[in-house]
């Protein structure tokens, strides 16, 4: 058989391809290789683990029925209804303001609140209130603090007596005292 001319340089061409596609095989024949040597210590482990002994499971213990309990109905108030009734306080007239703005201390719980002393200016008492973020507020009867509606009604030199409105739990309101000591720690 007779080879032309362009049918001997297509085949160094075609070799020449070969071996690049061969070099570039190598690298991942090797690789691969490598993975393989260490697949004998893996095998080995979970031939190990495989070998112990299964443990034993302790059976479910047995549930014992509880007691049966029979609800008699005497004339005595049921524990399923409320013991004063709703429409007792919602007509007490006590509602906190809810149109009025906020002041400054109304955004923290009275425990976040620290009492340290009290000023007097033109025969005004104020009392030196700091807040939960260590700012020093001044307070006068009639200033609101806590987050439970709470109207400052008296300042003395060791504590701030408020007025709150509280929820009742029957869906009216009423009202508490509260008092804010002074504190020399917080």
């Amino acid at each position: 058989m007779k080879h032309t001319h362009a049918q001997s340089q297509s085949k160094p061409k075609q070799r020449a391809g070969s071996i690049k596609w061969l070099i570039g095989l190598m690298p991942l024949t090797l690789a691969l290789g490598g993975c393989a040597n260490h697949m004998g210590d893996l095998t080995t482990k979970v031939d190990q683990i495989l070998a112990r002994p299964g443990g034993k499971i302790e059976p479910i213990p047995e549930m014992k029925p509880l007691p049966k309990y029979s609800y008699t109905e005497t004339d005595a108030r049921t524990p399923f209804q409320p013991a004063v009734t709703q429409t007792a306080n919602k007509s007490n007239g006590i509602t906190p303001d809810m149109n009025r703005p906020k002041e400054p201390l109304e955004m923290y719980p009275l425990d976040a609140l620290a009492m340290k002393g009290i000023i007097q200016r033109k025969g005004i008492t104020f009392a030196l209130v700091r807040d939960g973020d260590g700012v020093i507020h001044e307070v006068q009867v009639g200033n609101y603090m806590g987050l439970n509606y709470g109207k400052v009604v008296k300042i003395t030199t060791d504590k701030i007596t408020l007025e709150e409105i509280v929820p009742d739990g029957q869906g009216g309101w009423r009202t508490q005292s509260a008092i804010v000591q002074q504190n020399a720690t917080k």
